[in-house]
């Protein structure tokens, strides 16, 4: 996989249509921003990422619901006391 920088694709916008597999990095703060998949690899990968969508979509939906279970019960609770 090959790193490219942020500013080096700013300034030439072509490099997007000839990368592969990518890492896009800023080299001046020394941190990873992300990486670049071609779509050619598409139909390799979809599986993998509706598999990784899926997980996080049900991690967010278990934490809304243990949130709105809490409130449920401080609700309950205050109705009780009052």
């Amino acid at each position: 996989m090959q790193i490219y920088g942020i500013s080096e694709i700013q300034q030439k916008p072509s490099l997007i249509k000839q990368m592969g597999l990518g890492e896009i990095v800023d080299r001046r703060a020394h941190k990873t921003l992300g990486y670049f998949i071609s779509s050619k690899y598409e139909e390799y990968i979809h599986a993998a990422l509706e598999k990784i969508e899926k997980e996080e979509k049900l991690a967010k939906l278990k934490i809304l619901k243990a949130h709105q279970d809490l409130e449920f019960c401080e609700v309950g609770v205050d109705d009780g006391l009052a």
